[in-house]
């Protein structure tokens, strides 16, 4: 089932565990104001896609993420939101995801 963070105050920060079936994706819809995406899996490896299925397959399209570190993203490209959602998936084990949304002031 798809996390909707759509209507969080920003700053914002969520933690989630993703299925221990990896590659199994968990959509999580951002919140239009949101710029700037970190993500951190804690202890394994993860997976991220800007496009999928919650509950899906990871598609060929996606970036990995080593585990314990930190990977952050833009989301605003020409003065508005250039996503409103990411697909998260675990590359090996189950694995919590850190999710931390802010703006620029």
């Amino acid at each position: 089932m798809a996390t909707d963070l759509s209507a969080v105050v920003l700053p914002y920060v969520k933690r989630l565990t993703l299925s221990g079936t990896p590659d199994n994706l968990s959509e999580v819809n951002l919140p239009e104001a949101a710029t700037k995406l970190s993500l951190q899996f804690i202890s394994a490896d993860g997976k991220a896609a800007w496009a999928g299925t919650d509950g899906a397959a990871i598609g060929s399209d996606y970036g990995t993420i080593a585990a314990d570190g930190w990977f952050e993203v833009p989301l605003r490209g020409r003065n508005r939101c250039a996503r409103s959602a990411v697909f998260l998936a675990s590359g090996t084990a189950s694995t919590v995801v850190e999710i931390w949304l802010d703006e620029d002031n």
